[in-house]
């Protein structure tokens, strides 16, 4: 009886002594998933301390824009025929700025090139390229959110110029300013996605300048540009 009793003492012992390593193994392995789970969830909220400092980013955006013109055409042998607005082009743009303490608004530089073809008749007869260096200004609401709206202003230089084979072109450049809106997602506590829009105005200089049909027969095209509309996907990174 003894002996039994001592037996089952042994292997109740052997039995503790086995599980123990194990017991501590799944404890590790616990604190190690809340730990885990715990820098995920904080990977997804900017912390207090961050929001309440300048943080620099860096984006870009990219999308489909309207290039407004008034163009016109004015045949040697007589006759005028007016274009039709520029066709839906796209544009590209990289941005470079800082969010503000408790990322309520943001300031940044951005380049934006646009290019759109001009029409006359039915038929694609130059394309029009607008470079543009503006300084913008953002308003977000809600911004302890992770959807935030926003609303701004922005202003700059722009330099716009047609592109085709003709031996003249158009060349404008000037000052120019314009509004923006859009919807901004925080996808974690560095990376930002968003959606928005953009209306510039451009230099709007009328100049005369040479081109030619397509019989070769000298025509002479006044333009003007009126503005620059814009619909973009964009994505930022904060350092």
């Amino acid at each position: 009886m003894s002996r039994l009793i001592l037996k089952h003492t042994v292997l109740s012992s052997a039995l503790v002594l086995a599980l123990f390593p194990v017991s501590c193994w799944a404890d590790a392995v616990e604190k190690k998933a809340e730990k885990e789970a715990q820098s995920a969830s904080e990977s997804f909220v900017t912390p207090e301390s961050v929001k309440k400092r300048l943080r620099y980013f860096a984006g870009v955006r990219g999308g489909a824009s309207l290039i407004g013109n008034d163009d016109s055409a004015i045949f040697a042998q007589g006759g005028t025929v007016d274009s039709e607005n520029s066709g839906i082009g796209h544009f590209g743009a990289f941005d470079i700025g800082t969010y503000m303490p408790d990322e309520r608004g943001r300031v940044y530089y951005s380049f934006e090139y646009h290019t759109a073809t001009t029409q006359f008749e039915g038929k694609d007869a130059y394309d029009t390229q607008a470079m543009l260096h503006l300084i913008s200004a953002d308003h977000f609401f809600q911004p302890d959110l992770n959807i935030r709206p926003f609303v701004g202003l922005h202003v700059g230089y722009a330099f716009a110029e047609t592109d085709s084979d003709f031996p003249d072109n158009y060349e404008d450049s000037g000052i120019v300013f314009g509004v923006q809106a859009g919807l901004g997602w925080e996808v974690t506590q560095r990376l930002a996605l968003e959606i928005g829009i953009r209306h510039t105005v451009l230099p709007s200089k009328r100049q005369a300048w040479q081109a030619e049909t397509d019989t070769g027969d000298a025509v002479t095209v006044e333009s003007q540009l009126k503005g620059v509309s814009s619909a973009y996907l964009g994505a930022n990174y904060r350092f």
